[in-house]
């Protein structure tokens, strides 16, 4: 469908709006689509004089943003009639924004991750020296910084783990289990942590609660039916069992709690069928 005076009003309309939210790149890139698109069409005289208006405010816009100022210093005013000319020097201009904030981008990812490993070895080390609190405090503040790094929960659970430190892990063992399902290390963990701490009850939640937010993995459902036949609840733990066979046969200790929940189910009901 080729432009109209309606589609690049339109465009102009999410350019403000997008500068409104501070969005540099797609306030340049829609002002360029409805720039490109006016050149391309003859408009009648009223869509044009009101086309016209629009980007004159989009160009006072454009000339404010922080980025569009370092690069066009003199900023870009908007000049009627020479929109073919100024559509030629913001298209490489866009190109040049995306650059430079990729290059940003890629920077503070970069910080970030410093952040998160300086945070690590100072909260490891105080680990080392007994200082669970300052431990605590430097390991939080890396979660602070997560954004995709799905390995950091395991890190830090496993260095509270081999301090001994049962109860703290359990924290950083819930997000692993919530941000890697599928990662067999996050249940290990958290069955050795279950077991030191004597906290079966608190494994059970933590897994009943990821589950309820839609999780299905079998590797959850082996580890829900050890905890429940652990806590002596022999029906959950035949029904976590089975789904965890049912979906992964291959899953040894899920089928060896199923034969396991099966005969204490058919030992409890004996009595009453006699």
């Amino acid at each position: 469908m080729p432009p109209s005076g309606k589609s690049i009003r339109e465009d102009l309309a999410r350019a403000k709006a997008a500068f409104a939210k501070n969005d540099e790149l797609r306030t340049v890139q829609l002002v360029v689509m409805a720039l490109r698109a006016f050149v391309s069409v003859k408009l009648p005289s009223s869509d044009r004089i009101m086309v016209e208006g629009l980007l004159r405010e989009s160009f006072s816009n454009l000339s404010k943003l922080p980025h569009i100022r370092k690069l066009a210093p003199n900023g870009i005013p908007y000049v009627k009639g020479q929109e073919q000319k100024l559509c030629s020097t913001l298209i490489p201009l866009a190109q040049q924004l995306e650059d430079e904030l990729g290059r940003e981008d890629l920077d503070a990812m970069r910080e970030r991750k410093l952040r998160i490993d300086h945070a690590i070895i100072k909260g490891s080390k105080f680990l080392a020296d007994g200082n669970l609190l300052e431990a605590q405090r430097n390991f939080r503040a890396a979660v602070e910084d997560y954004v995709d790094e799905k390995g950091l929960f395991p890190l830090i659970a496993s260095r509270l783990l081999d301090a001994g430190q049962f109860k703290p892990s359990f924290e950083y063992i819930r997000r692993a289990v919530e941000e890697s399902p599928d990662n067999a290390r996050a249940y290990d963990f958290l069955l050795t942590a279950a077991g030191k701490a004597e906290e079966w009850s608190l494994a059970e939640r933590i897994l009943l609660d990821v589950q309820a937010k839609g999780v299905r993995q079998p590797l959850l459902d082996q580890t829900l039916a050890l905890v429940e036949a652990r806590l002596g609840h022999w029906a959950e733990a035949r029904s976590a069992a089975k789904r965890a066979v049912d979906a992964a046969p291959r899953l040894a200790e899920a089928a060896r709690v199923l034969a396991l929940a099966e005969k204490k189910l058919a030992e409890k009901a004996a009595p009453s069928a006699s």
